[in-house]
């Protein structure tokens, strides 16, 4: 009978040890984050026919653009260049802004000699709230997804045989990512994939986050 209840004892301390060997850990807090990106986007989206409203200051307007007797060489893009900040809340949600700019240009030639008699340059300049859904993250490594929306002005500059046209409108920006990337800790790189917008097609770039301070409340002494 002894050596059952000291048996039995043997078992119930193991069983116990062997419990809280296992037991759950507490998950550590997360802290909100400072989240600060530059980069650069392939094939950004112009947007050219999408407006607010009319046109609001144009200068040198010229009538022979009523009649074109001319034609526009191949269009090029600077593509995009952008900052981005996000407040990081919590593990899965972030909430900022982002700045863009981007340029188009191209040549024009008369039609019938095909001779260079002058130029367009369109800048645009975007300026939109972001929000960050990060649904997978690691240390290391990170996959995301984000959208932005709202308003961009597009500087417009016209120039043919010495005659020049400049115009400025209000135009819509935004930017949605279904999947990106990050790669590193507090200095990280990350490239967007599956995108489309102000920013790009592609993105990549760097990347910079740091922890939020936390106050800690004093104890009152007794």
């Amino acid at each position: 009978m002894r050596k059952q209840i000291i048996l039995l004892l043997i078992i119930c301390l193991a069983v116990a040890a062997n419990a809280q060997q296992y037991a759950p850990q507490d998950k550590p807090i997360f802290i909100p984050e400072h989240d600060f990106r530059i980069g650069i986007g392939a094939k950004p989206f112009e947007a050219a026919n999408i407006t607010f409203g009319e046109n609001f200051d144009e200068i040198y307007s010229s009538s022979y653009f009523d009649s074109k007797t001319y034609y526009s060489g191949a269009r090029y893009t600077s593509n995009s260049l952008f900052f981005e900040y996000i407040y990081q809340v919590n593990k899965w949600f972030g909430v900022g802004g982002s700045a863009v700019y981007l340029a188009y240009f191209n040549q024009y030639y008369d039609g019938k000699t095909d001779q260079y008699i002058g130029e367009n340059m369109t800048e645009h300049v975007s300026v939109y709230p972001t929000v960050r859904f990060t649904w997978y993250r690691t240390p290391k490594f990170g996959a995301y997804s984000a959208f932005g929306v709202g308003q961009r002005l597009v500087f417009s500059r016209d120039r043919v045989n010495d005659v020049e046209t400049r115009s400025t409108r209000n135009n819509i920006s935004g930017q949605i990512t279904l999947l990106g990337f990050t790669v590193g800790r507090n200095i990280y790189g990350f490239t967007d994939l599956l995108t489309l917008g102000s920013q790009g097609m592609l993105n990549v770039g760097l990347g910079y986050r740091f922890s939020v301070p936390q106050k800690t409340k004093k104890h009152e002494e007794k």
